[in-house]
């Protein structure tokens, strides 16, 4: 079995291996099996996460166990992880379903009520055996739409790492769902206060030059999700053709793995390392 229900030795490997692991949000079977199939073929280590909204639709319990049965049936190391925690009674369900990491977006409070947030958190999905991922995206902007983030300030970024979370999530410029540039430099100063993981929201966006530059200040984590959610969507425009809906789920499955092993590549080490 090569799911992994604890995800922090995957990201202190990729910590010290200076690499990413590609972290794919998926809602349906035919996205979670497309990416796995993509990270059997490549040999690598992937992260599969679920949005709340998709949590809407089925239970962490369920995507939790359908996540176990396909990585029984692959050879990489897999971890679930929790996208965008709305809240602590969310991360907490999550954890008790047995995922292996957990995000809090602490976006809707004040840093000092995120900070206090982050100890509390830290605790309970350590003492679970689970990882901790804390947004420092940006504060005080009330009402900011989700693809405009408040640029990371790199001692509040220090000071979540310092209360317990294992990696920080920073806004270096990438938008959720935009083509974007990232801001190295800030990434550069980041890195040097919080000596630790970081991530990378939007990674679908991001310049592939860009993100190769990252890996060398310790993000271990991107997350990609509208890249495959635009793949599944002309997917559906396309079915028309299709004999049977099962001809359409291999299809989904095929257009995912192919926008998967790109992510996967790019993100990849120098040399393979699982």
């Amino acid at each position: 079995m090569t799911f992994h229900a604890d995800a922090r030795p995957l990201l202190q490997a990729a910590f010290k291996g200076r690499y990413a692991l590609p972290a794919f949000n998926v809602c349906s079977l035919e996205m979670a099996k497309g990416c796995l199939e993509a990270a059997e073929a490549a040999q690598r280590a992937v992260i599969l996460q679920t949005y709340p909204s998709d949590l809407d639709q089925a239970s962490p319990h369920v995507f939790a166990q359908m996540v176990r049965a396909l990585a029984d049936e692959v050879s990489v190391p897999v971890a679930l992880h929790l996208d965008h925690g709305r809240d602590a009674a969310q991360v907490v369900a999550c954890l008790r379903a047995g995922y292996s990491s957990v995000m809090f977006d602490g976006q809707d409070l004040p840093f000092g009520g995120t900070l206090e947030m982050t100890a509390r958190l830290a605790e309970t999905a350590h003492a679970s055996g689970a990882s901790l991922e804390v947004s420092a995206e940006g504060f005080g902007l009330p009402g900011a739409s989700d693809n405009v983030l408040e640029t990371t300030d790199p001692a509040q970024a220090a000071q979540l790492h310092a209360a317990g979370a294992d990696m920080v999530a920073c806004a270096v410029g990438s938008e959720h769902g935009h083509a974007s540039r990232i801001d190295l430099r800030l990434l550069e100063r980041i890195a040097e206060q919080v000596r630790g993981p970081l991530v990378l929201h939007g990674g679908s966006g991001i310049a592939p030059s860009d993100l190769r530059s990252a890996l060398a200040f310790g993000v271990v984590k991107v997350n990609v999700g509208s890249a495959l959610y635009r793949a599944v969507r002309q997917g559906w425009m396309d079915s028309g053709g299709l004999p049977t809906h099962r001809a359409g789920y291999a299809d989904l499955r095929a257009r995912v793995r192919a926008v998967a092993a790109d992510y996967i590549q790019r993100l990849a080490p120098a040399e393979p390392a699982l």
